[in-house]
């Protein structure tokens, strides 16, 4: 291998790391989003729980999770009917986040169903999706610190397991959404404002 494949290389390396930091970052409003939703509903059902709140939490959770899904499919619905090529490292991103949310949608909705939410335990479950999904991003976009939000994701997962069917779950996962949600997003997304100012 010459020198000049050696530096192509490492070029398209770099380009492709670079494509998915960029992804993260244009997506970090919907972390903000999806955070500040899932915080409400867990608060919201604490306040029913504890009959602070008349509004059923049913209603609300399918609010905080519709409302959510339509922002973060915006940009689909208003795509030109023109194909646009995605980068192949963004496209990695891209399914990676949709399949985390698609899998807790349809098992949210099956534990609904069920019966089996007071349980607790997809609470649990759901921490575990989110720390493998920051986990396997911080390798694709190269940003190290998201192995720091995962591992919190993966300790927040014991200590939702361990709450399962005591009330004090819903104030805990609010505070580990905004924290390891919402949070990271704002730090991407000050990071994109801040390099779109240079």
């Amino acid at each position: 291998m010459t020198d000049a494949e050696v530096r192509e290389d490492i070029a398209f390396i770099r380009r492709t790391i670079e494509d998915g930091r960029a992804y993260a970052t244009t997506r970090s409003a919907d972390m903000v989003v999806w955070g500040v939703a899932v915080a409400i509903g867990y608060l919201g059902t604490y306040a029913f729980v504890r009959r602070w709140s008349p509004l059923s939490p049913d209603w609300l959770w399918l609010a905080c999770i519709l409302l959510p899904w339509a922002y973060s499919l915006r940009r689909l619905a208003f795509r030109r009917q023109v194909a646009v090529a995605v980068r192949p490292m963004a496209r990695a991103m891209q399914m990676l986040w949709l399949g985390c949310g698609i899998t807790l949608t349809t098992l949210g909705i099956a534990t609904a169903f069920a019966g089996d939410l007071p349980h607790g335990w997809f609470s649990a479950v759901s921490a575990g999706v989110l720390g493998i999904g920051f986990f396997a991003s911080a390798w694709l976009c190269n940003l190290a610190w998201f192995r720091w939000v995962a591992l919190g994701w993966w300790l927040g997962e014991l200590a939702l397991f361990g709450l399962r069917g005591q009330i004090e779950l819903l104030p805990v996962g609010a505070a580990l959404t905004l924290v390891l949600l919402m949070l990271p997003g704002i730090v991407l997304w000050r990071s994109r404002a801040a390099a779109g100012g240079q």
